[in-house]
């Protein structure tokens, strides 16, 4: 028994005349008739009563035909989802993000990939510089948004956009567009900064910021994520230098955000041999996702 027997079976079935059948299956009737002879020794029953003028089923034939219609219909699905899979049209991917993402690239992206792909299953993870590194090592993660530019083969990356670093400070702050001209007016001021390495891309370029000045600043509180820090400064408790995305969700707060020379790099990573059918579609999606943001504000 075969798929191409069961095929010609249904389309006897449904005509309840072979040579309409044989018509329709683009094969010869005697060829048919054959088939369905074979499939009857095979399972050693009557499926159909015939004689000269008239084809019917029989009460084995009618059961047989309802439970491989059914069967039928479901390797059709099972063969359509295959294939979707392989075209990334459904599956899972796993991405890491920085906090920043979520104010700029991230709700974008996701909305597109929801959209066009809403059989994918998205699910996300906020992480330091460090744990999305380790992530991908550790196979936690398939994608990621990071600031570090990759020097590692076993990765690659594509760069997404650049922006400006920001002076936050609260509203009532002395320091404003009008008088601000650079950080070093913060010289003796307390800061809240993410707790970096200055080893890694990111925290050297943060720090760098204040290097230029000829000042190390004096930090109060460590967090790395960027909406404790937006808290923490609208309740008086410090400065902080971040991302001028962050200005995105940040307008319910009581901060105002003063842009900086300094620019940081946003990029896709992934593993270089990851075969996941839904990342080329991410990478595609994120890139268009750049193309919505308003750049020339950051």
């Amino acid at each position: 028994m075969d798929i191409r027997q069961l095929t010609y079976f249904l389309g006897v079935a449904e005509e309840l005349h072979f040579s309409r059948a044989a018509e329709k299956l683009f094969i010869v009737q005697p060829a048919l008739s054959r088939q369905i002879q074979q499939l009857e020794e095979e399972l050693g029953v009557l499926l159909f009563e015939r004689d000269k003028r008239n084809v019917k089923l029989t009460a084995a034939g009618s059961y047989f035909r309802d439970e491989i219609s059914r069967l039928q219909h479901q390797l059709t699905y099972i063969t359509e989802q295959t294939r979707r899979i392989h075209q990334g049209a459904v599956g899972k991917i796993r991405m890491g993000h920085p906090g920043s993402a979520l104010y700029s690239i991230l709700p974008e992206t996701l909305a597109m990939m929801h959209e066009r792909f809403p059989d994918v299953n998205v699910q996300l993870t906020e992480t330091t510089e460090i744990e999305l590194m380790d992530a991908l090592k550790n196979y936690e993660i398939d994608v990621g948004f990071t600031r570090d530019n990759n020097v590692n083969p076993r990765f690659s990356t594509e760069l997404l956009f650049e922006e400006h670093f920001a002076l936050v400070v609260p509203n009532d702050y002395p320091l404003n567009a009008s008088n601000f001209e650079d950080i070093s007016q913060c010289r003796t001021a307390e800061f809240i900064l993410p707790k970096l390495n200055a080893d890694i891309h990111y925290g050297k370029i943060l720090h760098g910021i204040f290097e230029e000045k000829g000042f190390r600043p004096k930090v109060v509180y460590h967090s790395n994520y960027g909406a404790t820090i937006l808290r923490l400064v609208e309740k008086k408790l410090g400065l902080a230098v971040l991302p001028i995305s962050y200005r995105e969700g940040a307008s319910a707060l009581g901060v105002r955000f003063m842009k900086l020379p300094t620019v940081t790099q946003l990029y896709l990573i992934w593993r270089s041999d990851d075969n996941n059918s839904v990342l080329p579609h991410l990478r595609e999606i994120a890139q268009a996702a750049v193309k919505k943001l308003s750049l020339d504000e950051l």
